[in-house]
């Protein structure tokens, strides 16, 4: 299990979906997190993606995943 966390809810775990490659380098990765489906790309801005930095008004508990509405199920 991957010890990348996720910026929206805070779980460990996240799973690498993609990896985007330059002259066979890594350069990018896409994460998913399997608690709430938040996927993000290691390369994008800290106020996006950095925890305690991101806007805690796009955070989602963890531990409390059925007070959110579903939009789309799987």
């Amino acid at each position: 299990m991957s010890k990348t966390v996720c910026p929206r809810c805070a779980t460990g775990g996240a799973l690498d979906d993609y990896q985007g490659k330059e002259g066979g380098k890594v350069v990018w990765t896409i994460h998913r997190c399997p608690t709430c489906c938040f996927s993000w790309r290691d390369s994008e801005p800290a106020s996006a993606i950095g925890i305690g930095i991101r806007s805690a008004d796009f955070a989602v508990d963890a531990a409390n995943l059925d007070r959110y509405v579903k939009i789309l199920q799987q």
